[in-house]
C-alpha cells in the first residue's frame, strides 16, 4: 500500500527522533498528540520505520553490542567524572533486567471473607 505524502513525511520526521507526537506536528497533522500513535499502528507504516532503523543500524554499524561496549569503557574509565561511570553502570544493569524486582505468585485455595 503506499502511504500519502503527508505520511512519508510523518516517516521522515519520525525518524529524525522517534517521537511520534513531534514527528505529527511537523508533518503537518492537526491533531499531533492522537494521530502519531495512529500513524504508528498502522502496519505498513511501522514495518518502513522499523526497515529504515535496521537500513540505519546496519550503514552505522551500530546494536546493542556496540552500546554496551561504550557504557562499560565509560563505566571504567577513571578520568571519566564519577556521576558518569555511575550512569553508564545504571544503563548497564537495567539492561540486563538487574533492577526487576523478582515476581512472587501467591495462591490462595480457601475462602476469604471481607465486610465492605
Amino acid at each position: 500500500m503506499l502511504n500519502s505524502p503527508r505520511q512519508n513525511k510523518f516517516i521522515l520526521e519520525y525518524l529524525k527522533d522517534l517521537n511520534a507526537t513531534k514527528a505529527a506536528e511537523r508533518a503537518g497533522y492537526k491533531q499531533p498528540h492522537v494521530q502519531g500513535s495512529q500513524l504508528l499502528a498502522k502496519s505498513d507504516i511501522k514495518a518502513e520505520i522499523d526497515a529504515e532503523l535496521k537500513a540505519r543500524s546496519e550503514r552505522l554499524k551500530l546494536d546493542s553490542d556496540w552500546v554496551i561496549r561504550r557504557l562499560e569503557e565509560e563505566a571504567n574509565n577513571y578520568k571519566s567524572s564519577p556521576s558518569a561511570r555511575i550512569r553508564a553502570l545504571e544503563l548497564i544493569g537495567k539492561h540486563l533486567g538487574s533492577f526487576e524486582p523478582e515476581k512472587v505468585q501467591v495462591s490462595y485455595s480457601g475462602s476469604f471473607f471481607a465486610d465492605i
